[in-house]
């Protein structure tokens, strides 16, 4: 891989991880509102329950993702250095 198409895909992974808080915090949010509803409708708080650990999830796979481009990107750029002082 180059350095280029790791900076897109960190950057794709990153635009994607900015998405799913954004949705993440809307279901909180609807959590927040079921709580403060009488009697709350229980389809509307399981589904956003649901939604919630499904994002938690895809979260964490994302920064792992995120976290081993920007580890790939270091050794590719670590031997980028190597290659022009031997040259």
């Amino acid at each position: 891989m180059n350095e280029r198409t790791i900076a897109a895909a960190e950057r794709a992974l990153a635009d994607f991880l900015q998405k799913t808080r954004r949705e993440r915090d809307y279901f909180r949010g609807r959590l927040i509102q079921a709580e403060n509803i009488p009697v709350p409708d229980q389809h509307m708080v399981t589904a956003a329950v649901n939604k919630l650990n499904w994002y938690l999830v895809e979260v964490n796979e994302i920064e792992g993702e995120l976290e081993i481009l920007r580890e790939e990107l270091e050794v590719y750029r670590a031997e980028q250095d190597t290659d022009q002082e031997e040259g």
